[in-house]
């Protein structure tokens, strides 16, 4: 008779990949349709683009939130996801609680927005690249990507709108594809880990 062992540690990776992986797609999406609709009205007025990206920021911030506290208990980053969560749901209520005030004004906000998620973004995946099939190298690229996009934005806060829509349009559709993978990576490393859990 043939026994089986189950390897603890590769089946709980394999159960928390099965659980999370559709979150950072579901948020790709989101992103890659904010770029998408952004690039199609680059030149609307500064209240409609202003509502745009403040409603993409909370559903983005509910979203991480919901993540992170799915992820509670894992040690997968849940502290981080929900910080981050609740800084982009702040950021979309206030655009869209005043989105009367001047371009430059909510720009200055969206740039410091993207400089501190991508600081926080880069140091969080860092610290995770001692465990195994965490995909930390996604969250580098991710975070030094929304670090990027702050700094063009603060460093052109008088560009326009237009040229900062821009921007926003392309950082957002790069930042989505990159969620995407990170999502179908985790799940191609959840199968492998419940494939070789068995033994």
């Amino acid at each position: 008779m043939t026994m089986t062992t189950q390897d603890p540690i590769l089946t709980a990776f394999s159960s928390t990949a099965k659980q999370v992986w559709y979150w950072p797609v579901l948020r790709g999406v989101l992103a890659i349709l904010f770029g998408i609709v952004a690039l199609a009205w680059p030149d609307k007025t500064a209240a409609v683009i202003i509502w745009v990206i403040g409603i993409f920021a909370v559903v983005d911030g509910i979203v991480e939130i919901i993540e992170g506290i799915r992820r509670r208990g894992t040690g997968s980053g849940t502290a981080f996801l929900v910080t981050m969560g609740v800084l982009s749901l702040a950021v979309g209520i206030v655009l869209l609680v005043w989105p009367g005030k001047t371009a430059i004004v909510l720009t200055w906000i969206v740039g410091f927005w993207a400089v501190v998620y991508g600081l926080f973004q880069t140091v969080a995946s860092l610290d995770l690249r001692k465990v195994p099939g965490s995909g930390w190298g996604w969250g580098v690229f991710a975070g030094l990507l929304g670090l990027v996009f702050g700094l063009l934005v603060l460093f052109n806060v008088n560009a326009g709108l237009v040229s900062i829509v821009w921007i926003l349009a392309i950082f957002a559709i790069l930042w989505g594809v990159m969620l995407i993978a990170f999502g179908v990576q985790i799940r191609s490393l959840g199968r492998q880990a419940g494939k070789a859990a068995t033994y």
